[in-house]
């Protein structure tokens, strides 16, 4: 019982002792940095117009694996995935999400209130709370890391970083 307890601790955390990640770095403030999460596929589109859609494995520091094709972070024109978010980002989006689910019941009950008597200025404020609530939403999820950000290389540099073990196992030798 030991050496199985022992053999899923060891695969349990060797994903993590050899997993690398995918750094976006902001080229005009390089304080803000994003890291696409490593168990999501991603989305790459190339300066040749190539569109890879996948998971990803780094073969190094300038190659990329998606689809069993090798992709050059140099030839990268735009990248989309799952980035990853701590728990500030996590709670924001929550607290966006909940205000819009609040605030669409309100927006569709001044839409279709104006649409129901004739009130013009009720249509207006109705679409104008709709389309708000809509960004909310949409603002909320992806600072969950619900919906994928897509990044272009215009804006953000590419690099890649091997991730530190958080726990060092001894292996046993029998």
């Amino acid at each position: 019982m030991r050496r199985i307890l022992f053999s899923l601790l060891l695969i349990f955390f060797s994903h993590s002792v050899f997993s690398q990640q995918i750094n976006l770095i902001k080229k005009l403030d390089s304080t803000k940095t994003k890291t696409i999460r490593i168990d999501k596929r991603i989305t790459i589109k190339t300066f040749d117009g190539e569109k890879f859609k996948g998971e990803f494995q780094v073969l190094d520091e300038d190659k990329i694996i998606v689809q069993e094709q090798e992709v050059k972070l140099d030839n990268i024109m735009m990248i989309s995935g799952f980035v990853q978010s701590n728990s500030k980002d996590r709670a924001l989006g929550i607290g966006l999400s909940v205000g819009a689910g609040l605030v669409f019941p309100v927006a569709v009950y001044y839409f279709l209130g104006g649409i129901a008597w004739g009130f013009t200025n009720g249509i207006f404020v109705g679409a104008t709370l709709l389309v708000f609530d809509l960004l909310l939403a949409y603002a909320g999820t992806t600072m969950m890391g619900v919906i994928p950000r897509r990044f272009s290389t215009l804006n953000w540099e590419i690099e890649i970083s091997a991730r530190p073990a958080p726990i060092q196992l001894p292996v046993p030798v029998d």
